[in-house]
């Protein structure tokens, strides 16, 4: 069972909050993880059958020229849109555990993403727009030599922004605030403990890995008994590949609320040691 902490916790102590908070939270996300497992699995079963040929090609500009005449981008539009939403509804769900205000059904977690879809949109729209600068940075025309630095420590800067943003979308509705404060309120709690940050959610990432290595490894074995054509292959792939989403898609946002709430009392209690000390006769 779920308790909020009320004093900082150690890296495996976060970790263990994390998997209480996901099997708490597990009913609610089941059907919204459902769903974007349906929603993904379905436009990826619909780009195999439509296209065969891609199973073969292996040049980026063949084949953007047989995806360009058809509606595909549409297709994957829409998903992302969705699968964002889904992402937000997860988190909504986690988070009004984490701070008390007890379980959320699924159509009050999906409503308080849709509240704030515009904010996660945008947030989409500034890292397309960071991403992009590293085309820029590779189309200056300078030495080779120089461009491959300046992509080095782009690459550099990103991981680092990386560490210190990534628990924007937590803040975003545990406060209730916009993209930009959000932003803020995760650059503000992640200083000074980046690799912390960085060692809790590479392990929340391996506990991942593994439980999608148990889902391949068992379908491998299905597989291996009831030998299939290579097509269906693809698609009984697609399959596992979507039961597996249904169960690990929960898993990082829980990881990620953990941190949260961890690393805000980190910081309240930093700020109160400091406002301590300040004090005359301290």
């Amino acid at each position: 069972m779920y308790v909020k902490p009320t004093a900082p916790r150690p890296i495996g102590g976060v970790i263990d909050d994390a998997i209480k908070l996901y099997r708490a939270s597990f009913r609610t996300c089941l059907p919204i993880a459902l769903i974007g497992s349906v929603i993904t699995g379905s436009v990826s079963y619909y780009v195999i059958s439509s296209f065969p040929a891609l199973e073969s090609l292996r040049d980026p500009a063949q084949i953007w020229q047989m995806l360009k005449p058809s509606p595909l981008w549409t297709w994957f539009l829409l998903p992302g849109i969705a699968s964002l939403l889904l992402l937000g509804a997860i988190i909504a769900c986690q988070n009004a555990l984490a701070a008390g205000a007890g379980p959320m059904t699924v159509l009050q977690a999906i409503g308080a993403s849709l509240h704030r879809l515009h904010w996660l949109l945008l947030a989409v729209l500034l890292w397309v727009v960071f991403i992009c600068s590293a085309v820029g940075i590779a189309l200056i025309p300078i030495s080779p030599a120089s461009r491959v630095l300046g992509v080095l420590a782009w690459i550099v800067f990103a991981i680092y922004l990386w560490g210190r943003l990534q628990l924007w979308m937590v803040a975003l509705y545990a406060e209730d605030v916009g993209t930009v404060r959000a932003l803020g309120i995760s650059w503000r709690l992640i200083e000074g403990h980046w690799w912390r940050a960085a060692m809790i959610l590479t392990v929340g990432i391996v506990i991942v890995l593994v439980i999608s290595l148990v889902f391949g490894f068992v379908g491998g074995l299905v597989f291996i008994v009831h030998s299939v054509d290579p097509k269906s292959l693809i698609m009984d792939n697609q399959v596992v590949t979507a039961v597996e989403r249904v169960f690990v898609t929960p898993m990082i946002p829980a990881v990620l609320v953990a941190m949260y709430y961890d690393f805000k009392l980190r910081r309240e209690g930093g700020d109160l040691a400091a406002r301590t000390k300040s004090l005359p006769g301290s």
